[in-house]
């Protein structure tokens, strides 16, 4: 990209040596679950979801760490309800506001200080994603003084439509905690089987 940029928060391993994802927390899946739930669409998700899945979706238990395979399962089947990406991305709120207690939760005294920023809850970005991801690695860069750029990789739930959606809005989420307007898009040149890039830019 074009834009100048000068690393904010740095990838945690050299370049393409980061572990893929391996697991994922369960939390995760269960906040998306209920959230599939609150909009009305559970017949809908259970109908693309594999039939093998039903009882242990249905039984999730936050808390514990799920293998990738599972957790793409369940954001493949998300993919196939055809979604618009308005629903994608309210989706990723949600998800987002049900789950920064749990991998947020070191925020809290950051967010309430005077003068907060998106800045200041951008660099817990590798530690939220630790919290959520056994794997991966994401940086943050700063393209501007509020504009930014985040990268995530070595995740295959990233081929996924739905995923890369919900994600920036998740990430959206957390900046909108400290600042009234945030806006999000994903970042094309930087997209692979298990990469993104998006632009968080806010007022």
């Amino acid at each position: 990209m074009s834009a100048k940029r000068e690393v904010y928060v740095p990838f945690q391993h050299l370049a393409g040596q980061a572990p893929e994802v391996a697991r994922v927390r369960s939390t995760l899946l269960s906040a998306s679950l209920q959230g599939v739930k609150t909009m009305g669409w559970e017949r809908r998700y259970f109908a693309v979801l594999p039939p093998r899945m039903h009882d242990e979706m249905r039984m999730l238990v936050a808390g514990t760490w799920v293998p990738l395979a599972f957790a793409m399962e369940h954001y493949a089947a998300c993919d196939r309800m055809d979604l618009t990406t308005d629903e994608k991305e309210d989706m990723g709120k949600q998800v987002s506001l049900r789950t920064q207690k749990t991998f947020v939760g070191t925020l809290g005294s950051v967010v309430a200080g005077a003068g907060a920023t998106p800045w200041n809850v951008l660099t817990y970005t590798p530690r939220i994603w630790a919290r959520i991801f056994e794997g991966g690695d994401c940086c943050v860069y700063k393209l501007g003084p509020k504009d930014a750029l985040t990268v995530a990789t070595a995740c295959p739930l990233l081929r996924l439509d739905y995923f890369r959606t919900a994600i920036r809005a998740y990430y959206a989420a957390l900046a909108n905690l400290v600042s009234t307007t945030v806006y999000h898009r994903e970042v094309a040149e930087y997209r692979t089987e298990t990469q993104t890039g998006f632009r968080l830019s806010w007022a």
